[in-house]
């Protein structure tokens, strides 16, 4: 899905939210959006069958988001709480303005928090590095069933459904 058909979806005070957000902060749109068109298709690439469902597909695409965010932001400006907290703003607005189901939007907010903590720990120099190491915290994934499944699960990536 391309950029504009996503925001034709948008009601006219969601877009207003949206442009608001960005006018304050117009130097971190451009690796933003850059950080979104690649992580998709890294995401694409990695699991092509099953990155937009709701297993380790979606919640790796979700923690690269995020770190990807931050990684991108941060050749701009070397403000890493700044970066941290611009990411988790623009996320969490997307996520409200696209809403899942409860269990899906409680995992995507999850692996997005995963991602931004594990740029914050790792502070990545490539993107290669940076795939190597979440897919390898991929292997330590938790399946969750239940809204409580979601009380201290730390940093690990969550996901909801096996792929098969």
């Amino acid at each position: 899905m391309n950029f504009w058909t996503i925001l034709r979806r948008l009601k006219t005070g969601q877009l207003f939210q949206l442009l608001w957000l960005v006018l304050q902060h117009p130097l971190m749109i451009y690796p933003t959006l850059k950080a979104t068109r690649l992580s998709f298709t890294i995401a694409k690439q990695e699991f092509p069958k099953t990155h937009d469902k709701s297993g380790k597909g979606n919640a790796f695409r979700h923690v690269l988001w995020n770190a990807m965010i931050c990684f991108e932001c941060y050749k701009w400006k070397k403000r890493p709480e700044k970066i941290i907290n611009w990411t988790k703003t623009i996320t969490d607005k997307h996520e409200q303005l696209f809403p899942n189901k409860e269990m899906d939007r409680l995992m995507d907010l999850h692996n997005n928090a995963v991602g931004r903590w594990l740029f914050k720990e790792y502070r990545f120099k490539s993107l290669g590095e940076l795939i190597i190491h979440i897919k390898s915290h991929l292997n330590n994934a938790k399946k969750v069933g239940t809204v409580d499944g979601f009380k201290y699960v730390g940093n690990d990536i969550l996901y909801l459904e096996n792929e098969g």
